[in-house]
């Protein structure tokens, strides 16, 4: 694909992931009531565990999908993607345990 289509949608995808992240932070106490939690708090941290996870990916796709493009792989390019994958992988595991402890 062309370079720029790219690093567009990378783009869309990151700023999307991240308005999500955003929002899922913010609004965790109405998510815990729309799914029925019983256990509030532990449901408003599950959500936000996913928030978290949710903005740690859109930092991946910024690195993995624009940065890689525009300009040359390096060594700390490639620890802070993997960083923000381990991240990514951490928060949604602790999202998961939330939620089925919150329900």
């Amino acid at each position: 694909m062309n370079r720029n289509v790219i690093v567009a949608l990378g783009a869309l995808l990151s700023v999307g992931l991240i308005v999500l992240g955003l929002w899922g932070w913010e609004r965790a106490e109405a998510v815990v009531l729309m799914m029925g939690w019983e256990k509030r708090t532990i449901g408003a941290w599950s959500a936000r565990c996913g928030a978290a996870a949710l903005i740690a990916a859109a930092e991946a796709v910024l690195l993995a999908l624009i940065v890689e493009r525009v300009y040359r792989s390096d060594r700390v390019c490639r620890t802070a993607r993997l960083s923000a994958l381990l991240i990514f992988m951490v928060c949604t595991v602790s999202a998961i345990a939330l939620g089925l402890a919150g329900r």
